[in-house]
């Protein structure tokens, strides 16, 4: 991956990073373009990119664009994944536990 590539993907985190701010009301481009610091062309670029990807979706009611509900999804999974690790090490504890006595 090249400099400029780095550098696209970079500015989208970016993007992304400011729609993860309000998820409830979202964005207008104006917005965006004013938040991130990018002109009107690159943010619709990047939000193309974004919602196509699944990371951001407009808001149905008012056309705003935020980021998509898929993050929400992620973070259940991280939890359930932290959930199962530490049940998996209380059962090991209590068998090491057991082993001891």
């Amino acid at each position: 991956m090249n400099d400029n590539n780095i550098k696209s993907v970079e500015k989208a985190l970016d993007v992304l990073n400011v729609l993860m701010r309000n998820f409830a009301h979202g964005y207008t481009n104006k917005e965006l373009s004013d938040l991130c610091g990018l002109s009107a062309t690159t943010i619709c670029r990047y939000l193309q990119t974004l919602e196509a990807k699944g990371f951001a979706e407009r808001i149905p009611e008012t056309g705003r664009i935020r980021a998509s509900h898929r993050h929400a999804q992620f973070a259940v999974q991280i939890q359930l994944s932290l959930d199962e690790a530490i049940r998996k090490l209380e059962e090991s504890k209590m068998r090491i536990l057991r082993g001891a006595q």
